[in-house]
């Protein structure tokens, strides 16, 4: 897969109704769950689309998919025009060097016998070629572009001798290092200490910047997805919910679970009461009817249980899935 044609278009990740389905043993023999159920989405060269949710949601499953780390079951991806999920061997090899994914443990992501170093010169070495000399200015060069300093030091320790704030921007330099285009950051900052992660984010948004990434950024934390997302996507129960940039979706939610989830937050100005909310987890059973949130939704009608809702526009790049778009919440 060229590089090259991988750039001809702005638009370099498209999703179309995208289902995963996962095996699961039951009292009658094999069954199916559905955790990603007829998901699209677009992506352009140099945009951030944040994918929101609580746990259980299909955001991991479907960052996992656009890298190829897991096979979709229905539908459509496509980089840059390139249909990528039956590709395998060099394909899927080339493949690596235009998707990469930043992993949510930088710790479990990471190989704890090999060195900082060793860590940045394997993909260096293996998919852009680089040796000798050149190589050992390139390691610099790339612990030096994530902030992972002194390098001299740096580059000899182990992950292990590392906090769990450099460890990540390790993880991003190995990304870096096969010079990708689009990266799944899969909550790369929850499993840190909350004075860093503004930090990393910051990192993030350079290089979105420097090098005119794309990032699919998986997260359950509204702040962060105002703060480094373009659009964000709201999911639940493998579903999308709502679509919009990221400061009309925050000013103006119109699903009642974005209402709900905006109201989590911390210092939101929504003043809805989620103390009688119910918290079951939603149903990902193959072949499910309704709303997947209709059973926690104060809204929530007959219709809403029996008839799935379509993903409407409201107004321009503003998308709802809901039988009662714009009612509020008490």
């Amino acid at each position: 897969m060229n590089n090259e044609v991988m750039l001809a278009t702005s638009l370099l990740v498209e999703v179309k109704d995208l289902v995963i389905k996962f095996p699961v043993r039951g009292n009658k023999g094999k069954k199916f769950i559905t955790p990603v159920d007829k998901v699209s989405l677009e992506i352009n060269k140099g945009e951030v689309l944040a994918l929101v949710g609580e746990s259980g949601s299909g955001k991991t499953t479907i960052g996992r998919a656009l890298v190829r780390l897991l096979n979709p079951t229905e539908g459509e991806i496509l980089v840059a025009g390139n249909r990528i999920n039956d590709i395998k061997g060099k394909e899927l090899q080339s493949y690596r060097q235009v998707a990469q994914m930043i992993f949510q443990d930088p710790f479990g992501s990471l190989n704890p016998v090999k060195t900082i170093e060793s860590h940045v010169k394997f993909p260096l070495r293996k998919h852009q070629g680089f040796k000798g000399e050149v190589l050992d200015q390139k390691i610099t060069e790339l612990l030096l572009q994530v902030g992972l300093t002194p390098v001299n030091e740096i580059r000899k320790k182990y992950p292990h001798e590392l906090s769990g704030g450099q460890r990540q921007r390790l993880a991003i330099a190995r990304a870096l290092a096969v010079n990708p285009q689009f990266i799944v950051a899969d909550e790369p900052t929850s499993m840190l200490d909350v004075s860093i992660r503004a930090g990393i984010l910051q990192l993030m948004n350079e290089l979105k910047r420097d090098l005119g990434l794309s990032y699919l950024y998986i997260t359950h934390d509204l702040a962060s997805a105002r703060y480094f997302g373009d659009r964000i996507m709201v999911l639940y129960g493998g579903k999308v919910m709502e679509v919009a940039e990221s400061k009309e979706i925050i000013k103006r939610p119109l699903n009642p679970y974005t209402q709900l989830l905006l109201s989590a937050t911390p210092g939101s100005a929504s003043q809805i009461d989620l103390t009688n909310m119910k918290n079951e987890p939603p149903d990902l059973s193959d072949g499910r009817k309704g709303c997947p949130f209709a059973h926690r939704c104060p809204l929530a009608t007959y219709i809403c249980k029996e008839i799935i809702p379509s993903l409407d526009q409201v107004k321009e790049g503003h998308y709802v899935a809901c039988h009662h778009i714009g009612s509020e919440l008490a």
